[in-house]
């Protein structure tokens, strides 16, 4: 319970920070700044769907499906596809 907290609390950063850096103050930072910033952010992303992915189904559950690592690396791939074109081009260099 107390995971999935912290999951939820990580995918709420990660979206706060979007919100704040590239679409209200995108302009008071200097694309140096925000590029980390975007990969800090995606991280917290990740780390949120992945724990709360992880955490919807019991551990003998997910041992016996092969689809389990195939979802997730689906969920990744399109997570970091939009990251890529849509949050990237949000910063101008």
């Amino acid at each position: 319970m107390l995971a999935r907290r912290i999951y939820w609390a990580l995918l709420v950063i990660s979206i706060l920070m979007g919100i704040y850096f590239y679409w209200i103050t995108p302009e008071q930072y200097s694309p140096q700044f925000l590029i980390p910033i975007a990969f800090v952010q995606f991280l917290l992303l990740i780390a949120g769907v992945h724990g709360l992915l992880a955490h919807t189904l019991k551990a003998q559950t997910k041992y016996k499906l092969i689809s389990y690592p195939l979802v997730l690396g689906i969920i990744y791939v399109i997570l970091f596809f939009i990251h890529l074109f849509v949050v990237m081009p949000l910063i101008r260099l």
